[in-house]
């Protein structure tokens, strides 16, 4: 399978020329396009997190603790006194980024559920609903984030499986086929409650009409391909 730098590069680059496309259509603020970009990023790292020692999860419970304590912090500012909220930030920090990640840990397989369509789909609802409830985004840029965090996924299952065929001795490693399926058939319940949790999330996510009319409307791409090719004029 390809390694981390190599999956944090591609699903960089990508994201990034996906971004300034949606920026040049119009769809997306400079802003925002650089929110993309991130988010893309992020969704290729993200179906490591069941390796329980990598990179990615580490990162994503680092920031998952962080962005949970401050969360907590915010909605009782008001109750507790500085020196509480501090406790109370440190606590709800620690409690994540350890006791969570181990129980995460020790209930995941590598290359089990998290590598398949079903996980990426499901943390693209996630981020649609996060951006939209907890950033307050737009339903157009909250669906357009959780859109680019299932690309950078797809991204990197695509990258696994093109490092399962060794091309110089031309045979298929016994990793290839793990890592792009649409479920994890070695284990059905799990399978079932990720694709559950997707279709629950797709039921309170935020309305999508806005993001199917830009999206599956010819003339957008006609604007994206207009302003993908320079004027002739650029190059007298």
């Amino acid at each position: 399978m390809a390694n981390f730098r190599t999956h944090v590069t591609v699903a960089a680059v990508g994201s990034g020329l996906l971004s300034t496309v949606c920026l040049g259509a119009g769809v997306a603020s400079p802003g925002e396009a650089m929110t993309l970009s991130v988010v893309g990023t992020l969704g290729g790292i993200l179906p490591d997190i069941d390796s329980d020692h990598s990179t990615p999860i580490q990162i994503l419970f680092t920031v998952l603790g962080f962005v949970t304590a401050f969360l907590v912090v915010f909605a009782h500012v008001d109750q507790y006194s500085t020196l509480e909220l501090w406790l109370l930030w440190l606590f709800v920090y620690v409690f994540i980024r350890y006791p969570a990640w181990l129980v995460f840990t020790r209930f995941t397989v590598h290359r089990g559920i998290f590598h398949s369509l079903a996980a990426g789909l499901f943390f693209g609802l996630l981020m649609t609903n996060l951006s939209y409830v907890v950033f307050a985004c737009r339903p157009l840029l909250a669906w357009i984030i959780g859109s680019f965090v299932c690309l950078g996924y797809i991204i990197h299952l695509l990258l696994d499986e093109l490092f399962s065929v060794d091309f110089m001795g031309a045979r298929i490693k016994r990793s290839f086929g793990t890592a792009l399926k649409v479920i994890d058939y070695g284990n059905l319940g799990t399978s079932a409650a990720m694709v559950g949790s997707g279709c629950l999330l797709y039921l309170i996510a935020p309305e999508a009409d806005s993001f199917a009319d830009i999206f599956l409307n010819e003339e957008t791409y006609r604007t994206m391909s207009a302003r993908f090719w320079p004027s002739a004029g650029l190059f007298r």
